[in-house]
């Protein structure tokens, strides 16, 4: 269950260096047959990066597949040089050619990097990996820490990767595969010590996909989301992920007299006319005797966010959009596509409210490149716990108002629903932060 590390190839303590190669592989996806995909250094999924809050990191990427890509880092604040974004922020990177991403890491919380080329089929494909960022001073009782990378693949009955659906209904209703990945397997085993509390970094890297999480008779403390720990904890039953969020989760101890429990996901509903999907066994939990001494009491959680100040703000309204005609379908953003949209002007230093009406029958998770962003009530008022955001779901039919402050990273940054085939479709758009 444990995803291996990348190296760190620099010494020094506060850089952290890393080779990055996407490539052809084949991994057993079903049992007795190999699938051929393509991952990051042989990996499915790809390696963790892993460092600390502060840390320089370094990105030596080189691409050994037939097509063009690009590594973004989502959730990440970096240069807008960096973001990966083809012909916006950098040239895409050819096959057989190499990009090197450098940035500092000014956030701890659980990232992820994926391509933003054809993105439909590289990440469908299995290109996709997550990035952990580690509080130098996190506390240390807060359970035994596991990254759980939810996902899923299509393949037919011999694991050969089937091509990407085209059609209308297929895109409208999204690239949901198959077959769900914990950790590129299929139904693993996590075994947990009895007496020891579980930390789960949960990070939705499907193309469609959204999980409700579950175990039955049991809860889960959420203690964070995308940009790291929340304002305070909050007690949840059955946690939501949409495509492209993360979720910091805590369980509390097993007992020894407990054998196993199942890790589930439950049915959930992308959209008005979509049925619930089927419960699908995720992960089981299976408890081992304890080598180690029984999790203490956990310590105060709570996290001092300084609120946006929207007093005044700017108001952005941003209307997600599907429109059919004669059996063709338009995705876009307050009414056109986004390859056709003017951007939004912003300045360095100022706030905006986006103001995200879905006026479709669809759920969208909104996914804004390079900022956090923090959620308002219909008041305009910060919605507690504060938590840092960058990507939302928005469901079927309404609003949720997102208040940005532009920090000091000017460049032209693109918004999208993190449903890939949307995204593709042209449900996006770009905001221009000026100097």
């Amino acid at each position: 269950m444990s995803l291996p590390v990348a190296p760190d190839l620099d010494p020094s303590p506060h850089v952290v260096a890393v080779e990055l190669v996407a490539a052809p592989t084949k991994v057993e996806i079903l049992s007795g047959h190999k699938s051929r995909l393509a991952a990051y250094s042989n990996r499915l999924p790809g390696p963790v990066i892993r460092a600390k809050r502060g840390d320089l990191l370094k990105v030596h990427f080189e691409n050994r597949l037939d097509a063009e890509t690009t590594v973004h880092f989502h959730g990440i604040r970096l240069p807008n040089a960096m973001d990966g974004v083809p012909d916006m922020t950098q040239p895409p990177v050819a096959p057989g050619e190499t990009f090197d991403y450098e940035f500092e890491l000014q956030d701890a919380g659980l990232y992820w990097y994926h391509p933003h080329c054809d993105t439909v089929a590289q990440v469908g494909s299995g290109l996709y990996g997550a990035i952990l960022v580690d509080e130098p001073d996190e506390p240390a009782e807060l359970g035994d820490e596991t990254v759980l990378v939810l996902s899923d693949v299509s393949v037919d009955d011999e694991g050969n990767l089937l091509p990407v659906a085209s059609g209308a209904a297929a895109v409208v209703t999204g690239s949901e595969g198959n077959v769900v990945l914990v950790n590129g397997r299929v139904h693993p085993t996590l075994d947990v010590e009895g007496g020891r509390r579980q930390r789960f970094r949960v990070l939705n890297a499907s193309r469609a996909r959204s999980f409700r999480l579950g175990i039955a008779g049991r809860t889960f403390l959420k203690i964070g989301s995308d940009g790291g720990r929340s304002e305070y904890p909050v007690v949840v039953e059955e946690p939501v992920i949409a495509a492209g969020e993360r979720l910091d989760l805590v369980l509390e101890p097993l007992t020894e007299e407990t054998s196993s429990v199942e890790l589930t996901a439950r049915p959930i509903s992308r959209g008005l006319p979509l049925a619930p999907s089927a419960e699908v066994p995720l992960m089981k939990l299976r408890v081992v005797p304890s080598e180690s001494p029984p999790s203490a009491p956990l310590p105060d959680l709570s996290r001092e966010i300084a609120p946006i100040d929207a007093a005044g703000a700017e108001e952005v309204p941003l209307a997600l959009m599907m429109q059919e005609a004669d059996g063709l379908w338009t995705m876009g953003i307050n009414s056109v596509p986004g390859t056709d949209a003017p951007p939004i002007h912003a300045q360095v230093g100022s706030t905006q409210v986006f103001v995200v009406e879905n006026v479709s029958v669809y759920a969208h998770p909104f996914h804004l490149h390079g900022f956090f962003f923090q959620p308002l009530d219909p008041e305009g008022n910060v919605i507690h716990p504060i938590e840092l955001k960058d990507t939302i779901d928005v469901p079927p039919l309404e609003t949720v108002r997102l208040a940005v402050t532009y920090d000091d990273r000017p460049g032209m940054w693109m918004f999208h629903c993190h449903i890939l085939d949307h995204a593709d479709a042209g449900m996006m758009g770009m905001v221009h932060v000026a100097p």
